[in-house]
């Protein structure tokens, strides 16, 4: 009786350690994001870190949306339609109807970048598959780049077998199929939902605010294994909430086990969830007395970490050498203590280069590193506090997660981008789609601390637990290591299920509180707003010691309005539509040609209408082959051009990636010829040296009457 008494105790304290961090970090990010919003700014040739808010609309927006829950709530009929959802037929019918919406959101993302080439770390990826297919090994050991980065050979392998059936570079093939599994991704959780008490009807809004979280959608578009990897994750976390209530079959237990290893063999970074699933379930079976069953979290955790070592081994064997053991862990979290407030800085790459691809060498020296870094933060208290609050800024409160970046760093990268790419890429899309996911995520944060909050008074355990305990271990593992809004996607979707329950639960209370009630104060504050009041009050006193991020929301807010209505609309658009004389700039050639075109604006490109003494025909510039020449209108992108202004004051006119208008001082011919990659910038001010060398791309644009 006494052992049983003290597991009770021991799983107690292990569920209010749990739900108190839980809603210490909640609250915490929903108190800084509602006073502040992070953007990430790369497209200007330098990455800089604005922080803005527009605090009054969020806060009317905020009201609006919890006045409209509790009128739902207090409308009868409303309600009384809404029961419908409760019978098993209409909520698998309004299930089905969700994935689709979900699935088609995902494949819109997909469609707007088919045919556009992935770049930096995925194509690194799809490149080493590639050149392993042909026998060439250097990749694996350092420079190569799996020989810096092995943490990425599953992903590779992966690649590499499935280019055996479909080739290589089938990005399509791949994106296609996390656009398939995002909705399964969003039902598991819905489900997990339903085994700590959400109702049919919560479970349909659970898939409701998965089709409103777009930047898991738009993530499909990335084949770097993270939506897979958070399939397989997601998955293994419903199984384990479906044990943790009675014994499953064999066939689950073993999916159960493998699940959790195939995220991890997919991206290194779901050993968090596979660390949440092992805790959740151990203390699960001690607290039900189901010793036997205690194998499961082991085995779990064991192949977990096994895998990656496992592979590493057979790829060696075939390779006929040991895998690079790759950049120190060490030095990635000297880079998470860096300024810009942990951003990647490229410290891992560049110190094992510099150690000689030594990894205790440069483990010695980011150690140094880190100890200098606290002695900075220890000895300058307020810049530590400012440090990491703009850390926890920077990866929490950007509430698209970056999940729009990949299409607008990549639409200036190649002629093939859809106008429906280029419509996602602009600022306005983009804007609107932040402003809108702003109030989701304050919703999100407030509701999961309310949760937590609710949940931890309960005696029985709830499933809940496992989706807080992979947050934290997330939210915890991305203040070490490097920052990235990116990253804390995976968890943020793990808040949607509690958040959801949270919003539901707070909206009930306030519906069924009365005016009177009010006005004679029958009614009871439980110990829930209480947390609320003293949190509040807590965040309001540190809030008032960090004047850098008080500083950077006035500095942020003037710059990014600064770039967003001029350097923006200028560097995307440098020209205005109109006619011009297309004259070269080389001196050289200076007379050689002079073309009379009509600039009409397309997608954030242009096309070139033809003009013959002053009149204007159906014909344009085209992309001939080496060439420009000239064709009737049409809807291919060989007529689509990219407008460079360089700083001389000259123009540069793209075809894709690295092609670019160059002149043939022979034949006065306008060809194309290879002329740089301007990645995540659309001027040439970083490029004045080329621009010297190579006069023959540069263009004037001078306005015609």
């Amino acid at each position: 009786m006494g052992n049983s008494k003290s597991q009770s105790k021991l799983y107690s304290f292990y569920k209010a350690v749990v739900t108190v961090i839980a809603f210490a970090a909640c609250f915490y990010l929903f108190a800084v994001c509602f006073v502040a919003t992070y953007r990430l700014i790369s497209d200007l040739g330098s990455v800089r870190v604005l922080f803005l808010n527009p605090i009054l609309i969020l806060l009317i927006a905020f009201a609006a949306v919890f006045a409209a829950g509790i009128f739902i709530l207090k409308s009868e009929k409303t309600m009384g339609r809404l029961s419908k959802f409760e019978n098993a037929d209409t909520y698998s019918k309004a299930m089905r109807i969700l994935k689709a919406v979900i699935f088609i959101e995902s494949v819109l993302f997909v469609i707007s970048i088919n045919g556009v080439r992935q770049n930096v770390d995925q194509l690194s990826v799809q490149q080493a598959a590639y050149s392993f297919s042909w026998g060439e090994t250097e990749t694996f050991t350092p420079p190569g780049y799996l020989g810096i980065y092995p943490n990425n050979i599953g992903m590779a392998v992966i690649h590499y077998l499935l280019s055996l059936v479909a080739g290589h570079y089938n990005n399509t093939l791949i994106m296609l199929i996390n656009a398939i599994l995002v909705p399964f991704i969003y039902s598991d959780l819905a489900e997990i939902g339903g085994r700590f008490g959400l109702s049919k009807k919560g479970r349909i809004l659970v898939m409701a605010a998965g089709a409103l979280f777009l930047p898991l959608q738009a993530k499909s578009v990335i084949i770097y294994g993270d939506v897979p990897g958070m399939f397989f994750a997601v998955r293994a976390m419903r199984l384990a909430a479906e044990t943790s209530e009675k014994k499953i079959s064999v066939k689950k237990t073993a999916a159960l086990i493998a699940f959790p290893a195939i995220a991890c063999l997919l991206k290194n970074n779901f050993i968090i969830f596979a660390i949440a699933v092992m805790i959740y379930l151990a203390a699960e079976f001690l607290r039900q007395k189901r010793f036997k069953e205690l194998y499961i979290p082991v085995a779990v955790i064991a192949c977990s970490v096994l895998i990656n070592a496992v592979l590493n081994l057979a790829v060696g064997a075939v390779i006929g050498h040991a895998v690079s053991e790759g950049a120190s862990k060490w030095s990635w979290i000297a880079m998470g203590m860096q300024e810009e407030a942990g951003i990647y800085n490229g410290y891992n790459a560049s110190t094992y280069a510099a150690s000689g691809f030594d990894q205790a060498v440069q483990s010695a020296a980011a150690k140094e590193s880190i100890k200098q870094s606290l002695s900075e933060f220890t000895g300058e208290p307020n810049y530590g506090i400012g440090f990491y609050t703009r850390k926890v800024l920077i990866q929490w409160s950007d509430p698209t997660h970056c999940g729009f970046e990949f299409p607008s760093r990549n639409v200036y990268l190649d002629g093939n981008a859809s106008p429906l790419a280029w419509l996602l890429a602009s600022p306005f899309v983009i804007s609107a789609a932040a402003s809108c996911l702003k109030v989701y995520q304050v919703l999100m944060f407030l509701g999961s601390a309310a949760f937590a909050v609710t949940s931890g008074r309960k005696k029985q355990g709830s499933p809940a637990l496992l989706l807080f305990l992979t947050f934290v271990g997330g939210y915890v593992f991305h203040l070490i290591w490097e920052a990235a809004p990116f990253y804390t996607m995976s968890y943020m979707v793990m808040l949607i299920p509690v958040g959801t329950a949270g919003i539901i639960s707070m909206m009930k209370k306030l519906s069924k509180t009365t005016l009177k009630e009010l006005q004679n104060a029958r009614f009871t504050i439980d110990s829930g707003i209480i947390y609320f009041i003293a949190g509040t009050l807590v965040f309001l006193f540190a809030a008032a010691g960090l004047g850098t991020v008080r500083k950077q929301l006035v500095d942020g807010m003037k710059e990014y309005k600064a770039y967003y209505n001029e350097t923006l609309s200028q560097s995307r658009n440098p020209v205005p539509e109109g006619k011009y004389h297309l004259v070269s700039a080389d001196p050289a050639c200076e007379n050689n040609v002079d073309v009379k075109v009509e600039l009409v604006r397309y997608a954030g490109r242009y096309r070139m209408r033809l003009l013959q003494d002053g009149e204007g025909d159906n014909v344009y510039l085209t992309a001939q082959n080496n060439s420009i020449g000239v064709s009737w209108f049409s809807n291919d992108e060989s007529q689509v051009f990219v407008i460079l202004r360089n700083k001389n004051g000259t123009y540069t006119i793209c075809r894709g990636a690295d092609r670019a208008f160059f002149i043939d001082g022979g034949n006065s011919m306008i060809k194309l010829a290879n002329f740089m990659n301007y990645p995540f910038q659309f001027n040439t001010e970083d490029y004045d040296d080329l621009i010297k060398e190579k006069p023959g791309f540069t263009w004037k644009l001078v306005p015609a009457s």
